[in-house]
């Protein structure tokens, strides 16, 4: 069903500009191109559009208050940390600057207009329910040794993915059909201070050192995104050990290299391409004064409001459609 949302009010600043903010992170890769793609095509469009990178939260925060005493016509945020806008978007909210939240959700405040994202229940869902086929877990298949790694705490996504795929594996936990030597399975152990590569390196030589010493075997490692689950199998291979069913998120091209090789199984892919069109469609109308498109309106609960929200579909690469990427 379609669902459309209008803001009233959120057109053109008083100058008449399209003037566009759009504040990033650039922790990885695919957030400079995501950025870089979406002001590009805005400037095609004929919007005037202000790109910021920030390395820390605190330096977003920083530069998005910049950004709003510019009185823009639209702010995207791709959050480094969901829970530190609440203050700096007071001031989006008295003045009537529209916020659209990018891949990540702002939390704990009222002046965000709408979110961009991808359906990250379906990711977790997905990465769950590949492990369930691989492993052969619905007929029985097991036991198999597996450790558990999940993203950034400060990142909503990051408990949205770790969430959905531990309700699809947590009955075979209990069958025990998969087994967690450390038996670190709670978010907070398996969460990745700031989805920082180096943080899972020394966990997974934390882990390798203390439970695998013996030659005891790691089968299956669920790995949150692909920065992640290239550390682990650089620490895996030092160590002579067998590849493991492991996961990704992004489809970074070095990720895609590596099931091209057999060495990690596969990788979620959410379509920077397609999340930044939509996105895109979202900030014209807004700016516009028309209605943007909108399909979920009861999942993202940020604290305060429900956001509504464009959710795009993730899909799986793997060895067997790999060679089309």
């Amino acid at each position: 069903m379609f669902i459309a949302i209008l803001i009233t009010g959120c057109g053109e600043n008083s100058s008449g500009d399209k003037k566009v903010a759009i504040a990033f992170p650039n922790t990885t890769p695919s957030w400079q191109r995501n950025g870089d793609s979406m002001k590009k095509t805005l400037e095609e469009e004929g919007f005037n559009v202000e790109l910021q990178f920030s390395a820390t939260s605190d330096e977003q925060v920083k530069q998005v208050k910049e950004i709003l005493e510019n009185n823009p016509s639209c702010v995207v945020i791709g959050a480094i940390d969901g829970e530190a806008f609440v203050e700096v978007l007071e001031q989006a909210k008295e003045q009537g600057t529209p916020i659209i939240a990018f891949d990540r959700i702002i939390k704990n405040t009222d002046a965000v207009n709408y979110y961009a994202s991808f359906d990250n229940e379906a990711i977790g869902e997905a990465m769950g329910e590949y492990f369930e086929a691989a492993l052969n877990l619905k007929n029985g298949g097991g036991p198999y040794n597996i450790e558990l790694f999940a993203g950034g705490p400060s990142d909503n996504n990051a408990h949205l993915f770790f969430k959905n795929t531990m309700a699809i594996l947590e009955p075979y936990f209990k069958t025990g059909q998969l087994v967690c030597p450390s038996k670190q399975m709670d978010f907070n152990s398996c969460a990745t201070a700031d989805w920082n590569s180096a943080n899972a390196r020394n966990r997974i030589k934390d882990l390798l050192s203390k439970y695998y010493n013996a030659g005891q075997p790691l089968q299956a490692v669920l790995s949150p995104n692909d920065d992640i689950a290239g550390v682990i199998l650089e620490e895996m291979k030092a160590r002579g050990m067998q590849k493991p069913l492991i996961s990704g998120l992004d489809a970074d091209p070095a990720a895609i290299n590596r099931i091209k090789a057999g060495e990690q199984t596969f990788t979620v892919s959410k379509d920077p391409d397609l999340l930044t069109s939509k996105c895109v469609r979202m900030i014209k109308a807004v700016v516009e004064g028309t209605e943007p498109s909108i399909n979920d309106v009861t999942t993202y609960d940020n604290g305060v409001k429900v956001i509504p929200a464009y959710l795009c579909t993730p899909y799986i690469i793997d060895s067997g459609n790999v060679s089309n990427y």
